[in-house]
């Protein structure tokens, strides 16, 4: 999989396999077409997440490399590169993704497992 630079635009096609490069203060805004998951490869991500069922407010998620963060389709969010946890905040490197849209039976785990744990957290959330 090779990373391709991303283009001034601040709105960002998800294509399947394609690995995603996001430079320190670059925010990309992703319109989520289909359920899938976002992998990031290297460095972490900021992403906060506005979905396409209705929500009291956006959430925000901090994903590293290595942990995958599933979304819904029609989701908006938006991400950007951010310091990993054992760095100074001033030291941001780039992140790296890639989506993979979920199919077949695993779509519906998928959407089922991700509905499960946004109900789990907003209840912590709440909870707080």
């Amino acid at each position: 999989m090779s990373a391709a630079k991303l283009p001034s635009s601040p709105s960002l096609s998800l294509s399947r396999g394609v690995g995603v490069t996001l430079q320190p203060g670059q925010a990309r805004t992703l319109r989520v077409p289909a359920a899938g998951l976002l992998r990031v490869t290297h460095g972490a991500l900021w992403v906060t997440r506005r979905g396409a069922r209705a929500q009291p407010a956006p959430d925000d998620v901090y994903v590293a490399a290595g942990q995958p963060l599933a979304l819904h389709a029609g989701e908006s969010v938006v991400i950007e590169p951010i310091h990993l946890g054992c760095a100074p905040a001033r030291q941001v490197a780039p992140a790296v993704f890639c989506w993979q849209p979920a199919t077949g039976r695993c779509a519906g785990a998928l959407r089922a497992f991700a509905d499960r744990l946004g109900a789990w957290l907003h209840g912590a959330h709440v909870g707080a």
